[in-house]
């Protein structure tokens, strides 16, 4: 199962402090390497060919990938106002130092699905 990590901003009291759509737009904006995402996601399962459909609440985002030449949909604006994206399977792997710079320009840090900071 995928492990799933999020940018999120705290305030002094540990108690979360949501990071707006306005302020994910923007951040993407700043970053070189990722841009927002045009329309809902779509996938079909590879057994029985279902397609689903995640719509997009304006806040998906793309980063792209040197190794397979193209833009993957990776980063996901929550409206509880986290940015939820699956955890790098190598340490090679550009999204977590990219989710870095995000985290930076937000003033906030990457956390896993415990709360526990890991960046």
């Amino acid at each position: 199962m995928v492990e799933n990590l999020h940018i999120q901003r705290q305030d002094t009291a540990g108690n979360r402090d949501a990071i707006t759509l306005e302020e994910w737009t923007e951040a993407v904006d700043h970053i070189e390497g990722i841009r927002l995402a045009q329309g809902d996601a779509v996938a079909a399962n590879p057994l029985d060919e279902t397609v689903v459909t995640l719509p997009n609440r304006g806040g998906d985002a793309e980063v792209y990938r040197e190794d397979c030449q193209t833009w993957m949909r990776t980063m996901f604006w929550t409206p509880e106002g986290t940015i939820r994206f699956a955890a790098p399977e190598s340490e090679d792997d550009t999204i977590l130092p990219l989710a870095g710079k995000l985290a930076t320009e937000l003033n906030a840090g990457i956390y896993d699905e415990a709360g526990k900071g890991v960046a």
